[in-house]
């Protein structure tokens, strides 16, 4: 499976740069995990066929294991490809408007740091749906 994440920003902050690829290098074994960061949305462009969904802070909360689960729907259903959109929102673009919306967190985060949750729980669900004690 391959997980593309699209932010909103134009450099991401070192240290949140560093957190994602981390995770990246963890999540390697599982899928392809890249990000790319868009000073402005509108040279942004989904593929087709991908399952889109627009990362929002929402009190109903995705648990670990129901991305877990609705990444293993996803890929019995045949996507291959997942893309997030992480926008401020102000933002109104076409993308993220049609979007499925998901929410990680309760709390309204900098792009930056939600990148770095949402990629921890990519990594997480991944472990789960693979059997892997995440704590060690």
């Amino acid at each position: 499976m391959e997980i593309i994440i699209h932010i909103e920003k134009k450099k991401l902050d070192i240290d949140y740069e560093r957190a994602i690829t981390e995770y990246t290098k963890r999540i390697s074994p599982f899928c392809r995990l890249k990000l790319f960061a868009y000073k402005d949305f509108s040279k942004l462009s989904t593929q087709p066929g991908s399952a889109v969904f627009r990362v929002v802070p929402n009190k109903h909360t995705i648990s670990s294991e129901g991305l877990a689960t609705l990444l293993e729907t996803l890929a019995l259903s045949g996507h291959s490809r997942l893309e997030f959109i992480i926008c401020s929102e102000a933002a109104s673009y076409t993308y993220a408007e049609s979007a499925d919306s998901l929410s990680i967190s309760g709390f309204t985060m900098s792009c930056d740091l939600t990148a770095v949750v949402l990629s921890e729980q990519l990594y997480r669900a991944y472990t789960i749906l693979n059997h892997i004690t995440y704590h060690k």
